[in-house]
């Protein structure tokens, strides 16, 4: 699961959502998982920036050894 795919289902909760009325409670359902998705796609994020920064100062260091 990539942030990618999380922000494609938070988006399909928020259209699933609007095409429901604005008492129904599978809306605020939808709603809440919309948030979560979006949530977690901003979770991968970081941690997939914290991935790319150690690789490119592990690659750094490799570099810095060979030197």
């Amino acid at each position: 699961m990539d942030a990618n795919y999380c922000r494609e289902k938070a988006a399909l909760c928020l259209r699933l959502a609007d095409g429901l009325a604005l008492n129904n409670p599978g809306r605020f359902q939808l709603m809440d998982l919309a948030e979560d998705f979006q949530r977690r796609a901003k979770e991968l994020e970081i941690e997939a920036a914290r991935d790319a920064t150690r690789s490119n100062a592990t690659v750094m260091q490799s570099l810095e050894n060979v030197a």
